[in-house]
């Protein structure tokens, strides 16, 4: 099952989310060799309420508070309505700062992209003096539903081979030709992406040789992993970021997303949840120096 993940980088109103208790079980891991490790809890989801399903019962008294659980989802649910992530079904939260994972998503079943998984990092979604990260916790949230967005049901084929694929294969299957993820890869990729899967995913000299040879191409370092992060990272400045004016290539990408009504609209319903002054270069510079000073850029 794969999984996306993304290092921790506004504030929105406080939902009035409702939180049923009762027992359940729980077949999904975060990212620890140990797979108990800095769990924290285990929701259900519909539309803006949570059911809780499992409390693992051994984090900290500040991440097992209910409070502040749903602190991190009432800001969630605001910034990301409702109608917009129907296939958001779970949420797992886990807090470890051993691992480099801010939040990811998932598909609740490799052949079923209908249905997928939430999860954050608490370790991240507050500093060490327990102060809400808004800024990054937002890039973060808009970073992950880019992911469900260019990879659910409507738009990837699950299953599959990459050799019985004629558009991009990001992984999950393949993805449809008018897909925007395909379109995106078809405009922005094609004669870089043999050279991009040429080196080892840890071998991390390459991957940082790779963005600064390309670094005109792409918003962030995180962005030149591969396309599917490229096009995330991409939709989240298109999102929280006014209109590029440049003629580089990540210009255009960002400028990528207005070609579509649909996009500009989900746009100005995420915007409308911001309240706070988003600050872009404080969240580069906090993920540049995890990346650069020993964190795996492969988030």
């Amino acid at each position: 099952m794969k999984k996306y993940r993304f290092l921790p980088l506004i504030t929105g109103v406080v939902l009035s989310s409702m939180v049923i208790s009762c027992g359940g079980g729980d077949d999904e891991e975060p990212f620890q060799s140990d797979e108990f490790k800095g769990k924290v809890a285990s929701y259900s989801i519909s539309g803006n309420t949570l059911t809780l399903t499992k409390d693992w019962k051994n984090s900290s008294a500040f991440y097992a508070n209910t409070t502040n659980q749903m602190e991190l989802w009432d800001f969630y649910a605001q910034l990301i309505p409702s109608d917009l992530r129907p296939q958001m079904v779970k949420l797992e939260l886990f807090a470890d700062k051993d691992d480099d994972t801010g939040a990811y998503v998932s598909p609740i079943n490799e052949n079923d992209l209908s249905k997928w998984e939430l999860g954050f990092n608490m370790a991240y979604v507050w500093s060490d003096t327990f102060v809400f990260n808004k800024s990054e916790v937002a890039h973060n949230s808009v970073h992950e539903y880019a992911h469900v967005l260019t990879l659910n049901n409507t738009q990837v084929v699950a299953g599959g081979s990459e050799d019985n694929c004629s558009t991009f294969f990001p992984g999950e299957g393949c993805s449809k030709s008018a897909s925007y993820i395909n379109q995106f890869f078809q405009n922005y990729w094609t004669d870089i992406y043999d050279e991009s899967q040429a080196f080892d995913e840890d071998d991390d000299a390459a991957f940082f040789a790779f963005y600064d040879k390309y670094s005109t191409r792409f918003v962030t370092e995180y962005a030149s992993t591969n396309p599917g992060e490229d096009i995330a990272e991409s939709f989240a400045r298109f999102v929280l970021l006014d209109q590029p004016t440049g003629s580089q290539i990540k210009d255009q990408k960002v400028r990528f997303f207005y070609e579509f009504q649909e996009l500009v609209t989900i746009r100005s319903q995420i915007r409308a949840g911001i309240d706070f002054d988003f600050d872009i270069n404080q969240i580069g510079a906090a993920r540049l120096e995890r990346s650069r000073l020993g964190v795996s850029p492969v988030f």
